[in-house]
C-alpha cells in the first residue's frame, strides 16, 4: 500500500518531478559521459605505447633499461626465447638490437634510439608497418634501409630515398658510423616517439656496429591485457637472471594514471551526485509543505512516523532510479554512437600527441561501471530523503490539520 501511495505521490506535481527526473538524468549523463571520455583516453593511450613503445612485456639484460650500455646484451637469446614461447599466452616476439647515438643528415642531426629488427617479427609485434605515411616496410632492395618518423623525417630535412648517417658506440668503445637509406616514414599518435626513434634490419646493424649477433631487447605481445600477471610471473620465474618488466613497470607514470581512473570517476560522479542530493531534498521538502494537512489528517488517523518517513523515503528513491536510469540508457546511446564514429580531436592534435594520444577518441564504459552508480544514486536518494522525511514525522497532526 505504501509503494503505491508513494508512485502516485511522485507524479502528484507533473511538471516539478518531470524537472528533477531531468536534472538527475543529465547529471548522470553527463558524469558517465565524462568518466568514458577519459577512461577512453588512457585505454588508448595505453594501445598506443603497447602497439609503437612497450608491447605487453619486454625482456633485457638486468641494468639495460637504466643505462643502455651497448655491452648489456642477451646471453643465449635463442633458449631465451624459447622459453618465451613456451609460456601460454604469448602471441608474439620481436628480438632487438639497441642502440643510442646521433642520426645526421646534410641538414640537421638529433640524438635517436636505434632498433635492430627482423621485420617479419617486427610486424607481429609492432604496428610500425601500419603507420606508414610513405615508403615501405623494408620491402625495397636497398642496402642498409632506415625507417624513420614523420617529425624526425621534418627535422633532418630527408625523405623516402635519401640518405642519414647514425653514429653511435660499438662493443670496442669506438664510435662507429653507418649510412643509412631512408625507406620508409611512419607517424604514430606520439609525437615525442616520432621524433627519436628509427628502425633498421638487424643484420645490418650487427655488421655495421659489429655486435657480433649480440642482443638487447626482447619484445613480447600477448593475446591479451589480462593475460599480463600471470604471463610476467611465469616469465620472472623461468628467467630469474634478466629483467622481466610490463608496460606498467616500463612506464609507470602510463600505469599511474590508468590505475587512479575509477577512483577518479566515482569521485566525479560523487561530486554530481552531492549537488543533485539539494535539489532533490528541496523538491522532497516542497512536496511535504504542500501535503502538511493531508499528513496531519493521515497521522491523526493512526498512521504511524515510521510510515510516513517509509513513504517519503520511497518516493525520492523512486525520482532518483528513474532518472538516473534515464542518464544512464542516454549514455550506453551516446557511447554505443560515438564508439564507431569517435570524436574528433584535430583541432588540439598538437597537444595530444605530446601525450600519445590520438586525435580521434573513442569513449569506453565497462559494464560494471552501471550498477556502482546505481547503488550511489539509492545511497543519494536516501540521504536527500533524511531532511524531508524528519519534517514530516515532527509534525503535529492537531496542528497540522489547523494552520493548513
Amino acid at each position: 500500500m505504501i509503494w503505491s501511495i508513494a508512485w502516485r505521490n511522485v507524479w502528484r506535481n507533473k511538471k516539478r518531478s518531470a524537472i528533477i527526473l531531468t536534472a538527475v538524468a543529465f547529471g548522470i549523463w553527463a558524469g558517465l559521459m565524462s568518466n568514458a571520455i577519459m577512461l577512453g583516453a588512457s585505454r588508448q593511450m595505453v594501445k598506443s605505447a603497447i602497439e609503437t613503445r612497450t608491447s605487453h612485456i619486454q625482456v633485457h639484460r638486468e641494468g639495460f633499461r637504466d643505462h643502455h650500455e651497448i655491452d648489456l646484451m642477451i646471453q643465449e637469446p635463442d633458449s631465451v626465447t624459447s622459453v618465451i614461447k613456451s609460456i601460454e599466452g604469448v602471441k608474439a616476439i620481436s628480438v632487438r638490437s639497441v642502440l643510442t647515438g646521433m642520426c645526421r643528415s646534410p641538414e640537421s642531426g638529433t640524438g635517436v634510439t636505434l632498433f635492430g629488427i627482423k621485420p617479419e617479427d617486427e610486424a607481429r609485434v609492432s604496428a610500425i608497418e601500419d603507420k606508414l605515411v610513405d615508403g615501405s616496410f623494408f620491402k625495397d632492395e636497398y642496402r642498409n634501409p632506415i625507417i624513420v618518423g614523420d617529425d624526425l623525417a621534418k627535422k633532418l630535412d630527408v625523405g623516402v630515398g635519401n640518405k642519414i648517417v647514425v653514429n653511435a658506440q660499438d662493443l670496442e668503445g669506438s664510435i662507429a658510423g653507418g649510412a643509412f637509406r631512408v625507406v620508409g616514414i611512419f607517424n604514430t599518435v606520439s609525437s615525442e616517439f616520432d621524433k627519436s626513434n628509427v628502425f633498421a634490419l638487424r643484420n645490418d646493424i650487427d655488421e655495421i656496429y659489429e655486435l657480433g649477433g649480440g642482443v638487447h631487447e626482447i619484445a613480447v605481445i600477448l593475446n591479451s591485457n589480462d593475460m599480463l600477471k600471470t604471463v610476467d610471473e611465469k616469465l620472472k620465474n623461468s628467467l630469474s637472471n634478466l629483467d622481466v618488466a610490463t608496460w606498467e613497470e616500463i612506464e609507470p607514470q602510463m600505469s599511474i594514471l590508468t590505475g587512479t581512473q575509477k577512483q577518479m570517476s566515482y569521485i566525479f560522479i560523487g561530486i554530481i551526485l552531492l549537488a543533485l542530493v539539494f535539489g532533490i531534498t528541496n523538491t522532497m521538502l516542497m512536496g511535504v509543505l504542500e501535503r502538511i494537512r493531508e499528513l496531519g489528517v493521515v497521522l491523526s488517523l493512526g498512521m504511524n512516523h515510521f510510515r510516513i518517513f517509509y513513504m517519503i523515503l520511497l518516493e525520492t528513491i523512486f525520482l532518483s532510479i528513474i532518472g538516473a536510469g534515464g542518464g544512464m540508457l542516454a549514455t550506453v546511446g551516446t557511447i554505443a554512437v560515438a564508439g564507431k564514429t569517435g570524436i574528433d580531436l584535430s583541432i588540439v592534435s598538437a597537444g595530444l600527441e605530446a601525450f600519445g594520444m590520438s586525435t580521434m577518441l573513442y569513449p569506453y564504459l565497462p559494464a560494471g561501471e552501471y550498477p556502482v552508480v546505481a547503488l550511489m544514486v539509492v545511497v543519494t536518494a536516501v540521504v536527500a530523503s533524511i531532511y524531508p522525511g524528519i519534517k514530516a514525522i515532527r509534525l503535529n497532526p492537531v496542528e497540522a490539520i489547523r494552520t493548513y
